[in-house]
């Protein structure tokens, strides 16, 4: 919190290579002739969708094509960059623990405006829609939010354009 308060003054050293994981790095690593700072972002953001998906420790091929269709789009990056995206991110989330589950979603909070802030939050859900949104899926969105700095309306407002896919798995056992 004095961080921000320090970076919003001007009086913080925030240098970016402070926060920036290397897992972040590893998958940003794909995006050739990307900016730097734009390739830790999409990382940040695959890595994201990634850590939603594999919530309940699976990742479908149903996700994984919305994952690389978001990426595609809203990124602009190509088919083949978001496919391969998409596979290192899973990887890593997979084989990573909340330690580093927070410090990428901090790093993607601190390289990200509020409208990519809000996208990735959409994503989130989009992602998890597929099969029906899970608790410990709902639960991780809600987390991730916390870390961006998200109102709470703006996730209320989301969590609602998705309601009915929320626990729409367990309905339907």
């Amino acid at each position: 919190m004095l961080s921000a308060l320090f970076r919003s003054l001007g009086l913080a050293s925030d240098d970016g290579a402070a926060h920036e994981t290397e897992t972040v790095a590893e998958i940003a690593g794909v995006l050739t002739g990307v900016p730097a700072e734009r390739a830790r972002l999409l990382a940040a953001f695959a890595y994201l969708l990634g850590r939603v998906a594999f919530a309940d420790h699976e990742v479908s091929d149903e996700e994984r094509a919305v994952m690389e269709a978001r990426l595609a789009a809203e990124a602009e990056v190509s088919a083949e960059q978001a496919q391969r995206l998409v596979g290192l991110a899973v990887q890593a989330t997979g084989s990573h623990g909340a330690a580093e589950d927070y410090q990428v979603a901090r790093e993607f909070e601190l390289l990200a405006s509020r409208e990519e802030k809000l996208e990735l939050l959409r994503a989130l859900f989009a992602v998890s829609a597929q099969h029906g949104i899970t608790t410990v899926e709902d639960t991780e969105i809600s987390r991730i939010a916390s870390v961006l700095r998200l109102e709470r309306s703006d996730v209320t407002a989301l969590r609602h354009q998705f309601r009915d896919a929320i626990n729409a798995r367990q309905a339907r056992r």
